[in-house]
């Protein structure tokens, strides 16, 4: 009888034995398995889309000293190219030749939300103006070439998450209007000064 229950127990002994490592390894591959999950789970997007108003005359100033002017209707980040209209022309200027591009302080500007006005006579807030460095070509978008409203997508790695919560604000019930625009080829980036109104 002793050696069965020897037998017995060395069985039951092994057999927890057994049962444990089965259990640790279960849980630490649901462990495991559930990390994966949360890691492929998107995550909220960590950007925050403004709309900005383009006015509708710029002055486009090129590195070799000569100046071009109109309404910017497009921003081509495949061809590397920003698209002007001046009378009923359009005219292609490669981003690699401007210095930097600067709105009329008399041009006419629409808002989102259908407002009409002539930059240099409507007095804007108190806010200041933004300066947006190291945007990427590819989050910078023209939503309508008729009114100059365009849209740019900020991250906290562009602007700090302080000032970007503010400009947030800002936003709620005034619309940036853009003042100047460059362009860094190099980086594929661009920069762009605007002030609420």
């Amino acid at each position: 009888m002793t050696t069965v229950f020897q037998v017995i127990f060395a069985g039951v002994l092994t057999t927890g034995v057994v049962l444990a490592r089965n259990t640790i390894s279960a849980t630490g591959q649901e462990v495991k398995t559930g990390n994966l999950l949360l890691a492929q789970t998107p995550a909220k997007s960590q950007f925050v889309e403004l709309l900005i108003a383009l006015p509708n005359l710029a002055r486009i100033s090129l590195k070799g000293g000569e100046s071009q002017s109109g309404k910017i209707i497009q921003v081509d980040t495949q061809k590397q190219t920003l698209k002007i209209q001046r009378s009923n022309q359009t005219l292609s200027i490669s981003l690699s030749k401007i210095d930097k591009v600067q709105f009329d302080n008399k041009a006419l500007v629409y808002t989102s939300d259908s407002r009409m006005f002539v930059r240099g006579e409507q007095k804007h807030h108190t806010a200041k103006q933004v300066t947006l460095n190291g945007l990427s070509l590819d989050n910078f978008t023209i939503e309508n070439s008729a009114t100059g409203q365009a849209k740019v997508k900020l991250a906290p790695s562009v602007v700090p998450l302080v000032e970007l919560l503010g400009i947030q604000a800002v936003a709620e019930d005034r619309q940036y209007v853009v003042d100047q625009m460059q362009f860094n080829l190099q980086k594929k980036t661009m920069t762009i000064q605007a002030t609420p109104y």
